[in-house]
């Protein structure tokens, strides 16, 4: 008894906290989607054609001067294109060096394409627990309600029973496609890095061969 007026003196912070947890589930899924396409814009527009470059930077390799390789300001915005950029503007450092500026040029380059890639992670793995907060609360408010009918069904009942379930649904709709964004941002950033470096390889080796050429 005691139990039961505790639960109905709970019950409407309980429908409070079930109402913010849909509002909340559906801005998170509002929210996954606007970044899910700010990031995908982002990555389409950094990958630029490295398939260009890998052609430039292996034509005659045994003459590895990169004076004739010039990089317009379009393609300075794509991360193949600042690759060679770097590679031209340092043609002078030793491989090593180079290496050396790659790799703080690919850490810098990871950071600048990862933003809001982890918050859809995030939102994949708890927006199910969010759903299922809000199931628990509904059925305990569904109960405190059967408790005050004197244990008879009721329309009433059942709709606060139905109201939970969709909390649930509603996180799971949020879940998935956060997941799934998630992971094709992943890839696209993998794929982007992955070909960026055949450009960086290319200009690496270049200042290697010129390293060899030197007296």
């Amino acid at each position: 008894m005691v139990q039961a007026n505790f639960i109905g003196t709970l019950a409407p912070v309980l429908f409070t906290i079930e109402i913010a947890i849909y509002a909340l589930l559906a801005a998170l899924g509002v929210a996954g989607l606007v970044i899910f396409v700010w990031r995908w814009k982002a990555i389409s527009a950094a990958q630029g054609d490295s398939a260009k470059w890998i052609k430039i930077l292996s034509a005659d390799l045994r003459k590895p001067s990169l004076d004739h390789v010039k990089v317009s300001p379009e393609e300075e915005r794509t991360l193949p294109g600042r690759y060679v950029k770097l590679g031209v503007d340092n043609a002078g450092l030793s491989p090593e060096a180079l290496e050396k500026l790659y790799d703080v040029q690919e850490s810098a380059e990871r950071r600048s394409l990862e933003p809001g890639v982890s918050f859809l992670g995030t939102v994949g793995a708890n927006a199910p627990f969010l759903g299922l907060t809000g199931t628990v609360l509904g059925i305990l408010i569904a109960f405190n309600k059967f408790a005050q009918a004197g244990g008879k069904g009721s329309t009433e009942v059942m709709v606060a029973i139905a109201r939970a379930l969709v909390a649930t649904a509603l996180g799971l709709l949020v879940a998935i496609p956060a997941v799934v964004a998630f992971n094709m941002l992943q890839n696209r950033i993998k794929e982007t890095l992955d070909r960026s470096r055949e450009v960086r390889g290319l200009v690496v080796a270049r200042s290697l061969q010129a390293a060899s050429k030197e007296p």
